[in-house]
């Protein structure tokens, strides 16, 4: 778990960036985004607002929250993990369907 390498910026900008999940945040006492895939809502995740240091229980929340493990996480945060792969995993666990009725 690499939860002191990151700040709550970082992980807003990961999750903002179009490569990685393209969500769009809103702003209220934290920013909340969802993950979208054929208009359909997949996952939510809540970012503390500022550039603050990230504890392990929250890391784990906000790993947990996009239906990911803490390495899994790691790895979007890192680079190695782009949207097609992220997409893969949602799809692995049953929470995305090709075929939308």
């Amino acid at each position: 778990m690499k939860n002191a390498s990151f700040s709550t910026y970082d992980v807003k900008s990961c999750c903002e960036n179009e490569n990685k999940l393209g969500i769009n945040f809103r702003k209220g006492k934290h920013y909340v985004g969802w993950f979208i895939k054929n208009e359909k809502k997949i996952c939510r995740i809540t970012v503390p607002p500022g550039r603050k240091s990230i504890g392990k229980g929250l890391y784990r929340t906000m790993a947990f929250q996009l239906k990911l493990t803490t390495n899994q996480f790691d790895e979007l945060l890192d680079c190695p993990l782009a949207k097609d792969g992220y997409e893969e995993i949602l799809r692995e666990k049953g929470l995305i369907n090709d075929n939308p009725k």
